[in-house]
């Protein structure tokens, strides 16, 4: 009687060796988020945006889509500065951010700079596989935008 409840109680270790090589791995894990992404930085000389990329095939799409979305980030935060100083603007303020928008979108090489990204592969600051990036704009650069724009 004694050799089955021998059998047995390796038959239950065997079984809980066996289930324990079995967990589920733990998620993974990836780099930390920037600081930039929960607080977006804020000085006298630059105004700055985050952009972020939807989900696309290539890096290269993504990258270049989360660039253009912080450039339209940066037109709405440069309109809302004016608009916030009770600046007069001749146009409606929709027709305006786009305005600015477009500026900021077909002259990007010359005004604004890509000055940081970052990948979330695991999905540690938003949904998963989406690219992020950090814009700027010099603010004299974005007076004299706006002056051409009047």
């Amino acid at each position: 009687m004694y050799p089955k409840r021998g059998f047995l109680s390796s038959l239950i270790f065997l079984i809980m060796i066996l289930l324990s090589g079995c967990a589920s791995d733990p998620p993974q894990k990836g780099a930390d988020p920037p600081d930039w992404l929960s607080k977006v930085p804020d000085n006298e000389r630059y105004f700055y945006a985050v952009g972020v990329s939807g989900q696309t095939r290539s890096s290269n799409d993504a990258w270049n889509q989360a660039a253009n979305r912080g450039r339209a980030e940066l037109g709405r935060t440069i309109v809302s500065q004016v608009s916030s100083k009770d600046l007069i603007i001749a146009t409606t303020r929709s027709e305006y951010t786009r305005q600015v928008i477009d500026v900021l979108s077909d002259t990007e090489l010359n005004f604004t700079e890509v000055i940081e990204r970052w990948f979330d592969r695991y999905g540690g600051f938003g949904p998963p596989n989406h690219y992020y990036v950090l814009v700027r704009l010099e603010k004299k650069q974005a007076q004299k935008i706006l002056q051409n724009l009047r």
